[in-house]
């Protein structure tokens, strides 16, 4: 049989064309497969491509693959659904801070979601990559000040699409893959799919299933399996085609679709504060996507989901299960009737988490699967994301205590990749001893074999790094210096992740990172320190240190927490012991500053900006509430606003009282100030009319 295969698709032309041209094991298989006629292969599937060919499929390698041509500056995100099965790319996307990939161009409108729901459902499914918004780092600094990511800056996550890892041309192992994979599918199982317009949920399914990432079952029902930007070297093409080979109709798996019947509603005025118009806090209201922005000041957010529209074409009895793919499960709970049809979420907010690979990430997702025995569907998400520059705070009942707006970015600004040579210097500064500031407090932090830990490592890379030093001096050793900082990279990220001492628990990392932890936590430390603090700032590498510290201090000043005497000495405005928990944190985040610029600023590159956030999806506020609730039966009486070094009393509607909090209460106007800021001002009261 493999014999009159091969000489079949021998007879180019005559007989039968192959389903690809490709000679690898997975072509093997799908060609054999199609000419013993229990593989489909790709006379229904068009691809489409959208970026002008940047990023171009080898259309030549499918010989039976259908090719959309559209007019020819017909480009960007797709904005029109295709009649026929389409898989394409678009490798385009501007930078973070412009209006960043194109999947959260769709992301942030709910229009956007919808269309892409209505991609999905109608067996279209596009790869985009994801530039600059899923990468580690903080306001984009990295190396040497640039080139860093800013975390995870996607609001949603949704199986309407695929993102790839990295920029251009990382889109094509997933096109691949899915094209091989909707190629292996049997005839009957193919079209049955098509017709029930069920093909990209499907294909979706085998590919989270197929993750190399996935060593047990369990770990489908994870983040492991879902995240929202994936590694293409992650993916398993031959596992992917066998799956789908191995799919009868029977063995289809579900859809999950869902609905919103009943959740929590927030006021603008009252919950939250924005501009009327722009921006919404139900970003997607579809079947297979339901994302919140967390912005509002409620205690949790709650939802009732239905999901009895599930489409299931097996008709066995179906298996619903909702798991945490991302986010601090603590702070989520789910509640479900075995056999029902609707699920109840009750979620809070809650600060960044990290990712598996290091991303800082701002969104809660909650996967729900269908199971018919058969097969588990590809999960529906419902996400909530918390906006970065916010920081929302809770006391010992649960209520919101205190909600900031423009917060710091909490990064303390250490190299974003383990084999950056700049660690070699950030061994040195850690483990140096001196007499002044900074060699005190690493004294005070580290103990003596922690210190000739750190000084180890130091010596034992100096060699390598003068090395390539040297090398990358020379222009005519550029590949021998290529090879040296590659050698040098594994060295430093073994170093990195060898335990300090023997009998440590801590790595060499950790180490370091406990030191900086320890300083940013010291809340006092710039009030008992501010002269010789200041003194280094003037001396700093970093030309802006003292503009940059100063700058933290204004603000901290003009939020209430800090208070500037005559003298020029600095003080907390509430005593060092009644400090809340977020004067603590703002404090952290002069201290984070005081590392970057002033102790450590040849080794850390921090940006001292607050943490970034779309300005598509918030206007910045320059302020913090601090909420009053009734000692006795907890009932939520108003707030405190702190904002331009002043203090301003607002009921529990979102009313101003002029007069404190027992006084007169006035409708609130907010609008944009001149530095793009959002403001407040009491609304003017109507002027009597006389009677005629």
């Amino acid at each position: 049989m493999r014999l009159l295969a091969f000489l079949t698709l021998g007879i180019s032309g005559i007989i039968a064309q192959p389903v690809t041209m490709r000679t690898d094991s997975v072509a093997k298989l799908l060609n054999e497969w199609f000419v013993n006629g229990t593989a489909a292969g790709l006379k229904a599937i068009s691809y489409e491509n959208r970026d002008g060919q940047h990023s171009p499929l080898n259309t030549a390698q499918y010989p039976l693959l259908q090719v959309f041509k559209g007019a020819e500056n017909d480009k960007g995100a797709a904005t029109q659904l295709r009649l026929q099965p389409t898989l394409g790319n678009c490798s385009m996307a501007s930078g973070a801070t412009q209006l960043g990939c194109l999947p959260r161009l769709y992301m942030m409108d709910p229009g956007g979601n919808r269309f892409l729901a209505q991609q999905y459902l109608s067996n279209n499914l596009f790869i985009y990559p994801e530039h600059q918004d899923y990468d580690i780092g903080a306001n984009g600094i990295g190396a040497n000040g640039i080139g860093g990511g800013y975390g995870d800056l996607l609001p949603l996550n949704t199986p309407s699409l695929l993102i790839s890892q990295g920029s251009s041309g990382t889109d094509q192992p997933f096109l691949q893959a899915l094209l091989s994979t909707a190629a292996a599918f049997r005839p009957e199982t193919q079209k049955l799919l098509i017709e029930k317009r069920l093909l990209m949920p499907t294909l979706q399914s085998i590919f989270r299933r197929s993750n190399k990432m996935i060593q047990v079952p369990e770990d489908y029902f994870t983040g492991k399996a879902h995240p929202p930007v994936f590694d293409g070297t992650q993916i398993d093409e031959e596992k992917m085609v066998r799956i789908a080979h191995d799919m009868t109709p029977e063995k289809i798996p579900p859809l999950v679709l869902l609905q919103v019947i009943e959740e929590s509603k927030i006021e603008a005025g009252k919950n939250f504060f924005e501009l009327p118009g722009p921006y919404p806090w139900q970003l997607s209201d579809t079947p297979v996507s339901i994302a919140r922005i967390l912005r509002g000041n409620e205690a949790e957010h709650g939802m009732l989901i239905g999901f009895e529209k599930t489409l299931n074409l097996t008709k066995s009895p179906l298996q619903m299960r909702a798991t945490v793919l991302q986010g601090d499960p603590r702070f989520v709970r789910i509640e479900s009737a075995p056999g029902g049809n609707v699920m109840r979420l009750r979620v809070r907010w809650q600060p960044p988490v990290f990712t598996a690979s290091g991303i800082r990430s701002h969104r809660i997702d909650i996967g729900i699967f269908a199971d018919n025995g058969a097969s588990i569907s590809a999960p529906s998400i419902v996400s909530f994301y918390m906006l970065p520059n916010e920081m929302h705070f809770y006391d010992e009942q649960g209520h919101v205590s205190e909600i900031h707006y423009q917060t710091h970015n909490p990064d303390f600004g250490l190299p974003v990749a383990d084999t950056d040579p700049r660690w070699v210097k950030v061994l040195l500064a850690f483990s140096l001893k001196d007499t002044n500031l900074r060699g005190r407090l690493l004294d005070q932090i580290l103990t003596p074999a922690e210190r000739d830990g750190l000084q180890k490592h130091y010596l034992a890379l100096k060699p390598q790094m003068d090395a390539l030093t040297a090398a990358e001096r020379d222009d005519k050793r550029k590949e021998e210096a290529a090879k040296l900082r590659t050698k040098l990279g594994e060295s430093i990220r073994f170093a990195l992740k060898t335990r300090i001492t023997e009998k440590a628990e801590l790595t060499t990392r950790t180490t370091i990172e406990k030191v900086l932890h320890a300083i940013a936590s010291f809340h006092p430390f710039y009030l008992g320190s501010q002269r010789e603090l200041d003194a280094l700032a003037s001396t700093s590498s970093k030309s802006s240190a003292i503009a940059d510290v100063r700058a933290e201090l204004h603000r901290l000043i003009m939020q209430g927490v800090l208070v500037e005497h005559a003298s020029g000495q600095i003080d907390t405005m509430s005593p060092p012991d009644k400090l809340s928990l977020g004067e603590r944190y703002m404090l952290r985040g002069l201290n984070l500053t005081l590392l970057s610029q002033v102790l450590f600023p040849d080794v850390l590159e921090r940006s001292t900006a607050p943490a970034y956030v779309s300005p598509r999806l918030t206007t910045p506020k320059p302020w913090r509430d601090v909420y009053r609730y009734d000692p006795d039966s907890g009932a939520l009486q108003g707030w405190i606003r702190y904002s331009g070094a002043r203090i301003a009393n607002f009921d529990a509607t979102g009313r101003f009282q002029p007069d404190g909090p027992k006084g007169k209460a006035v409708p609130v106007i907010y609008a944009k100030d001149a530095n793009g800021s959002l403001t407040w001002q009491p609304q003017a009261e109507p002027t009597p009319v006389a009677p005629k």
